[in-house]
């Protein structure tokens, strides 16, 4: 294969990752496993996020853990947690343990809840500052944070995690350096439980005006951010199953044209793969 179709090739799962997981999804767990493990570890994880969890644990049994472990790392926490519950003990404790610490500890905080549940699918990484300190302290704290919820806000919360309010970006820019945050922030929005069925969640009057959640503990402290389009993910998710990959279908257009590049390039990986039998399990 030239240079040029394998670029072709690659350029089409990073486009067209949807279209992608469709074509490997007709073919058998082994081979696509095999040409998942030997693209760029985004491209694979690209593709893998537009498919079930339940099909990509069974793909990731036929990897490397080490090699699982590191496209897995370049998907989201919530993502990572929900293929890890249908990964098998043994497969899901060997892939915590390689993955990055603090994506492993944010997934094991959320395989401490159902996979129908609001906290299973929370964002973890959250940002907030504490009640008693002023605009100039919150705005070096907010700096400081290296990964944050990308929402423009940020919850006030006092020494105990209880949320006092919510201090948006627009109000922290505009409000002078020793304004107590107290005074600045907006009254304390609603909130979610973490043991909230999801399909509970989704009739909540709070998403009329906003499109996250702030999520709470048993003890109503502060513990992650639902955002309704993950909230939207884990019902679908949760509600569908696979017991076989997804069978072929027309491509048209561009697509078939980039889809014979894509298939002809994974002919040429499962070619190499199989003259290199250590390169799965």
């Amino acid at each position: 294969m030239t240079d040029h179709k394998i670029d072709l090739a690659l350029t089409f799962l990073q486009y067209q990752p949807a279209v992608a997981a469709g074509i490997l999804e007709q073919l058998p767990l082994e081979q696509v496993a095999a040409f998942l493990g030997s693209v760029p570890h985004p491209h694979a994880a690209g593709v893998l996020e537009k498919m079930l969890p339940q099909y990509t644990a069974r793909l990731l049994k036929n990897l490397q853990p080490v090699t699982s472990a590191a496209i897995l790392s370049d998907l989201k926490i919530s993502q990572v947690t929900a293929i890890i519950r249908h990964s098998g003990e043994k497969l899901g404790k060997e892939l915590l343990d390689l993955l990055p610490d603090k994506t492993s500890v944010a997934c094991r905080l959320l395989l401490n809840y159902s996979e129908e549940a609001v906290g299973a699918w929370m964002i973890t990484n959250v940002s907030s500052i504490p009640a008693d300190c002023n605009i100039e302290e919150a705005f070096n704290r907010i700096r400081s944070e290296q990964k944050t919820i990308d929402t423009g806000t940020t919850f006030v919360v006092d020494r105990d995690r209880l949320i006092k309010g919510v201090l948006n970006l627009s109000t922290l820019i505009r409000s002078a350096p020793n304004t107590s945050v107290m005074v600045a922030m907006e009254k304390t929005r609603e909130s979610i439980s973490a043991r909230t069925a999801l399909i509970t969640a989704i009739t909540h009057p709070a998403w009329a005006n906003s499109d996250n959640m702030p999520v709470t503990n048993r003890h109503q402290q502060l513990v992650g951010v639902l955002r309704y389009v993950d909230l939207r993910k884990g019902l679908e998710q949760t509600s569908t199953t696979i017991t076989k990959p997804i069978g072929a279908g027309p491509i048209t257009g561009i697509y078939e044209s980039y889809g014979k590049c894509l298939l002809e390039l994974f002919n040429a990986v499962a070619d190499i793969a199989q003259t290199k039998p250590n390169r799965v399990n």
